[in-house]
C-alpha cells in the first residue's frame, strides 16, 4: 500500500467566508485543517481560537458524510485517536505565533485502507469550511488543508460523523431524543453549556440512557459525572496548566461510548431495531450539541 499526502488550500488569509474545494478521488483517509495566527497583547484561548471556525463539511453528490462544528471536532478528535488535538505557543507574548490543526477522519484509525472513504469521480467529493476572521484575539490568521488519501485501497467501512442540534425541551426533568438508524453506532458526543461550577452539582443533562424499542440498551442508565469522570480513560493528560487559560473544550463534553476497545466488539447495529432513542434527565432546559460517529457499509 502507499498513500499520497496533498495541499488543498495553502496558507489562506482568514476571512468570514465558506472555503469550497474539490477533493481527491482516490479513497479517502483524512483531511488535516490548520489555522495559525499571532496573539493580540495576550494569550488567546482555545476557546477563542476554535470559534474561528464554524463547521466543516464534506459532501458526496451534496449528502453529507462529515459535518461537524469546530468544538465537536476537537472532541471526536480526541475521543478516536486518544490524544488532544495539539495547540502551539501557549504563551501570553504579543505577537507570538501559534496554530492548532483538527482532522478530519473517516476511519477510526488513520491511514487505514479497510477503513476509508471510498474513491468517487472527480467533482464528487466537496469541502465546505466555514469561518469567521479573528477579531481582537487573534492576528493575521492564515488557514492550511492538506489531504491524505490511499490509492488503491478497498475499503469496507468508513467512517460517518455529523452533529445533531437538539432544542431545549422546554422543562426539567425526563425528555427523549430520538436517533437516526440504520448504521453501526460506535459513540454519541455530548456538548452541553452547564456544567458544575461554584457550589453547584448541576449538569445540563444529568443522567441519560439509550433505549431500542422502548428498552434499555448497553446503557441502562449513567450520571454524567461519571461520564466526566472517564473521560481520563481516552485522555489521560489535562488540556491546561494554568488558571488563566480557562476550562479545557472537554469540560463540557460527554462520550456515550459503545466503541471502548475500537474493535467494534459493542457497536449497535440501529437497522436491527424499529426506533432507538435517548432518555435524558435534563438538570437545566438548554438545548444540546449532540454528535454521532457511525460505522458505514463501504
Amino acid at each position: 500500500m502507499e498513500f499520497l499526502r496533498t495541499r488543498l488550500v495553502e496558507r489562506h488569509t482568514t476571512a468570514t467566508e465558506v472555503i469550497e474545494e474539490q477533493l481527491p478521488t482516490d479513497p479517502l483517509s483524512h483531511i488535516i485543517i490548520t489555522m495559525d495566527a499571532y496573539n493580540v497583547t495576550d494569550e488567546a484561548t482555545l476557546a477563542e481560537i476554535l470559534a474561528f471556525i464554524n463547521n466543516v463539511q464534506v459532501t458526496d453528490h451534496g449528502q453529507a458524510i462529515y459535518d461537524l462544528q469546530s468544538e465537536d471536532m476537537y472532541g471526536v478528535q480526541a475521543y478516536l485517536q486518544r490524544r488532544l488535538p495539539e495547540l502551539t505557543g501557549r504563551l501570553a507574548t504579543d505577537k507570538y505565533n501559534r496554530s492548532i490543526t483538527l482532522i478530519a477522519q473517516f476511519g477510526r484509525r488513520l491511514f487505514d485502507p479497510a477503513e476509508c472513504y471510498p474513491g468517487r469521480k472527480a467533482g464528487d467529493l466537496q469541502l465546505r469550511i466555514d469561518t469567521t476572521v479573528p477579531a481582537t484575539s487573534w492576528d493575521n490568521s492564515t488557514i492550511s488543508v492538506d489531504v491524505v488519501t490511499l490509492p488503491g485501497a478497498s475499503p469496507q467501512n468508513w467512517l460517518k460523523q455529523y452533529r445533531k442540534a437538539i432544542a431545549a425541551p422546554g422543562a426539567t426533568g425526563d425528555s427523549e431524543i430520538d436517533l437516526n438508524r440504520g448504521n453501526r453506532l460506535l459513540c454519541c458526543q455530548i456538548r452541553m453549556t452547564t456544567v458544575p461550577t461554584t457550589s453547584s452539582h448541576t449538569y445540563g443533562i444529568d443522567q441519560i440512557a439509550l433505549l431500542a424499542n422502548n428498552k434499555e440498551l448497553q446503557l441502562a442508565s449513567s450520571d454524567m459525572m461519571c461520564l466526566a469522570g472517564e473521560r481520563a480513560l481516552r485522555i489521560g493528560n489535562p488540556e491546561t496548566s494554568i488558571a488563566a487559560q480557562g476550562l479545557g473544550r472537554l469540560n463540557n463534553i460527554f462520550w456515550l461510548d459503545f466503541d471502548p476497545n475500537s474493535d467494534g466488539n459493542y457497536a449497535i447495529d440501529t437497522s436491527q431495531y424499529g426506533r432507538v432513542h435517548l432518555k435524558a434527565t435534563y438538570g437545566v432546559d438548554e438545548a444540546q450539541s449532540l454528535s454521532f460517529l457511525e460505522l458505514c457499509a463501504a
